[in-house]
C-alpha cells in the first residue's frame, strides 16, 4: 500500500474524526493518538495522509515497512 503525502482536506478532517469544528477535531486526534497536529491560520488541524497513517500504525503497534521506527533514534548516556 503506498502512502499517500497528500494534506488532509477539512472533508477529510470530518469524514476521520467525524467531527466538524476545528476544535473538536483537534480534540480528537489528541485523545486518540496524543498528539495535537499543526494548525493553519485559521485554527484548521493541518496533517498530512502519510502522518495519519503512521499514527494508526503506531497505534496498533505495527512497525513500519523497512524498519524506519529506529531512524533517529539515539541512545543517550549520563554517566
Amino acid at each position: 500500500m503506498a502512502v499517500d503525502p497528500r494534506l488532509m482536506s477539512a472533508a477529510d478532517l470530518i469524514a476521520v474524526t467525524d467531527k466538524k469544528r476545528y476544535t473538536a477535531q483537534l480534540a480528537w486526534f489528541k485523545r486518540t493518538f496524543g498528539v495535537e497536529p499543526a494548525r493553519s491560520d485559521k485554527g484548521r488541524p493541518v496533517i498530512t495522509w502519510a502522518t495519519f497513517e503512521a499514527l494508526q500504525a503506531k497505534r496498533m503497534g505495527v512497525a513500519p515497512v523497512g524498519g524506519l521506527a529506529d531512524e533517529g533514534k539515539v541512545d543517550l548516556c549520563f554517566d
